[in-house]
């Protein structure tokens, strides 16, 4: 029986590079997108979903389509910044929406799908501990932080191991085209951080839970 893998925000760039790294690793992959119709067009390993991950009960009948699963990564997010002297309501619940609602919903939906020996790994930010001119984004993924050691906890007796990593900046066109004077050299490569979380998931890591690993020079 093939291992099944199901990764959020399957068709942004981190997505995708997991995506592929559990494809290689002949994990039976299954991806989520937007509440857009993107899946249509989709050209990744495995079968896209199109889910609304701010929508518990969407999400909830997303995981009831599917078996037990060995490896649930949640890389869905997104990313903007803005500055406490010129914060806006939608500022912060853009970025809880899509950085803890989705992560939440995910492992609350998903809960009664993994079991003894399966992991979860949610996709976090080094800019949790606090970042200038970003602070929702920044506290948005300390939730993100906060809910993992939590799941780690609650899961520990059940034999589910619950991760995180932290990729520093993470080389993108979108971040290249944000930040055209940085060096990108040293930035994270998605390919990398996808091979850091089928580590975690794998049974190499069988002793590893309630970490937060940053990724990245």
């Amino acid at each position: 029986m093939s291992r099944i893998a199901v990764i959020t925000g399957g068709t942004g760039v981190l997505g995708a590079a997991v995506a592929r790294r559990f494809a290689a690793a002949a994990y039976d992959v299954h991806v989520t997108a937007s509440r857009e119709p993107r899946p249509l067009g989709y050209a990744g390993p495995g079968r896209a979903h199109a889910v609304d991950l701010t929508k518990l009960e969407a999400v909830r009948a997303f995981a009831q389509e599917l078996g037990e699963v060995d490896a649930l990564v949640l890389s869905a997010g997104g990313f903007a910044e803005a500055r406490l002297d010129a914060l806006s309501g939608p500022d912060v619940d853009a970025m809880l929406e899509v950085n803890f609602k989705t992560a939440v919903h995910a492992l609350a939906a998903f809960a009664e799908k993994l079991v003894r020996g399966s992991a979860a790994v949610l996709v976090g930010s080094q800019a949790y501990a606090g970042a200038a001119g970003m602070a929702p984004y920044a506290a948005s993924k300390a939730a993100v932080v906060s809910l993992m050691q939590s799941a780690a906890l609650e899961w520990k007796a059940r034999g589910v191991r619950v991760n995180a990593v932290l990729p520093d900046v993470i080389d993108t066109p979108a971040n290249r085209r944000a930040m055209p004077t940085v060096d990108p050299s040293r930035w994270a490569k998605a390919d990398d951080v996808a091979e850091t979380i089928l580590w975690l998931c794998s049974p190499a890591a069988n002793l590893v839970s309630g970490n937060a690993i940053k990724v990245g020079l």
